[in-house]
């Protein structure tokens, strides 16, 4: 039960990132849709490792706040460029998407080794 309460708390939290991203999309826009599909394949990441266990609820939900960072700098330089993102702004927001695909990976590895390290029973 509180694998579900979790799964869907982290669900519910990856569905206030995505819609944002959606409203000031120019579909035509080669540097948003990268972005855009950085961002939702992080969050899909982040719901994989809850619903496998390999992130604990408070990673999770500190891993979110980090894809929301980004999602709003995003949004704010859609606002400021009429929707789209200049060469810079795609290549800090990249950056941004990388250290926080690190952050993934650190979290869901630690995680694994403190989940197998207990259920082995030592």
């Amino acid at each position: 039960m509180k694998t579900f309460l979790t799964l869907a708390c982290a669900t519910m939290l990856g569905s206030l990132v995505v819609p944002n991203s959606a409203s000031a999309i120019d579909p035509g826009h080669p540097r948003v849709n990268e972005v855009n599909g950085r961002l939702n394949n992080e969050q899909g990441r982040i719901n994989n490792g809850v619903a496998t266990g390999r992130l604990s609820a408070g990673q999770a939900n500190r891993l979110e706040r980090g894809e929301q960072h980004i999602q709003r700098q995003e949004n704010r330089d859609l606002a400021k460029n009429g929707g789209h993102l200049t060469f810079g702004e795609q290549r800090r927001l990249n950056h941004e998407e990388n250290r926080e695909g690190h952050r993934i990976n650190r979290a869901e590895s630690h995680r694994g080794r403190l989940f197998h390290r207990f259920s082995r029973g030592r």
